[in-house]
């Protein structure tokens, strides 16, 4: 089975963007820097890569400037093909939809993009994902299981504890026809399900199924105005399809807001976490930045951290993950923080527990301490001083 020759990717990106403010407010989910070095578009893109799938469409709300500039053609992902392939990005669906006077029957252009996109495609299957479930997964495996179930759709999910919701979580929970079966024959929230299930099935918005298959739950949502991820379209023609289940074993994390986005960048810094992400049988691929190694001097103390290239490091920096292009002056200390490239931290500053967005300047003697449940969050290219005594 050549994997490339069935399979066609929608990728959804309409994925709630409050929760994550003020990182979101210039980027959308997606684009949201990680690692030190990547966006978590990477991690979708990557398994399309490692799965041959080279006819990609995106579909994004909001601001796509920085997203569309991360992805560009494609290329790394080797997306670029002009023969059967190729990445098509969808931007302002909440602008046309704003505009659109749909007559009866008539289908929205977010749908009817979606549609026309797999028809074009030639592919037998489609395999729709978003970016907020922050996995590395096999593709490969999933169809193969698909296609031996012969069910309608298969959903991946992971089991985990009910811990892994956040209270208010919407993300959606599978049960099954029993235990150790793979039949899908309820998709709920978290909230709907029994108080006393303390381990639960999530659904990591990732599931496959013949482009026919896709085009009918498409066209159902759209004439019944439904709105939502793969799992809420599944849900609502459950009764009329046969839904498999594929079990996820590796790292996951949900990034729905600032203390799951902050803790999964933390995760990184614990050996285990990093390898279960990065170093499964397939790699995580980003768009290459060429730099110069980081610098650092003999003032420097290092423990614990991971580093981008370019940085200038002449002070402390302790359980944190620094992107590129980062300075931290002599007699700075930084703990348990997050910060991101062309950030400027001046002698004396003390930060703990704090996310810097991209550029951000930290005046000399400034302290910020936040908690790891609710870091500090400084927004893009802001400058934070030490108020003068007049």
């Amino acid at each position: 089975m050549k994997t490339n020759e069935q399979l066609c990717a929608v990728l959804n990106l309409d994925e709630s963007e409050s929760q994550l403010m003020p990182l979101t407010k210039r980027r959308a989910v997606a684009a949201l820097p990680f690692g030190s070095r990547y966006r978590l578009i990477d991690f979708p893109l990557s398994s399309l890569y490692s799965a041959e799938v080279t006819s990609v469409a995106i579909f994004v709300r909001g601001r796509a400037r920085a997203l569309m500039d991360h992805v560009r053609s494609g290329y790394p992902w080797g997306m670029e093909s002009t023969v059967g392939g190729g990445l098509f990005i969808h931007s302002g669906a909440e602008i046309k939809e704003a505009v659109e006077q749909l007559e009866s029957g008539q289908i929205s252009s977010y749908y009817q993009d979606q549609i026309d996109f797999v028809q074009h495609s030639t592919k037998g299957y489609v395999v729709v994902m978003g970016s907020k479930m922050l996995c590395n997964v096999d593709l490969k495996a999933v169809l193969r299981n698909h296609i031996e179930s012969k069910s309608d759709v298969t959903i991946v999910y992971k089991n985990v504890s009910r811990e892994f919701c956040s209270p208010d979580s919407i993300d959606t929970c599978l049960t099954f026809e029993g235990e150790g079966e793979s039949k899908v024959i309820d998709l709920l929230t978290a909230h709907e399900l029994p108080s006393e299930e303390t381990k639960i099935a999530i659904g990591m918005g990732i599931a496959i199924m013949r482009v026919e298959k896709f085009i009918e739950l498409t066209r159902e949502a759209a004439s019944n105005r439904i709105k939502g991820d793969i799992n809420v379209l599944i849900r609502h023609s459950l009764k009329e399809n046969t839904v498999n289940s594929f079990e996820y074993t590796g790292y996951l994390k949900n990034i729905d807001n600032i203390s799951s986005y902050y803790q999964a960048n933390m995760d990184l810094l614990d050996e285990d976490n990093y390898n279960a992400l990065f170093y499964r049988s397939q790699p995580v691929i980003t768009k290459v930045k060429n730099g110069a190694p980081t610098y650092y001097s003999k003032e420097a103390d290092i423990s614990n951290s991971q580093l981008a290239s370019d940085c200038v490091i002449d002070g402390t920096v302790e359980d944190s993950i620094i992107f590129r292009k980062v300075l931290i002056e002599k007699t700075a200390t930084v703990k348990n923080s997050l910060i991101m490239q062309g950030c400027k931290i001046a002698q004396n500053a003390e930060l703990q527990y704090v996310i810097l967005d991209k550029g951000v300047k930290i005046g000399p003697g400034v302290q910020l301490t936040g908690t790891k449940e609710n870091p500090i969050v400084i927004e893009k290219n802001s400058e934070i001083t030490v108020e003068k005594e007049s």
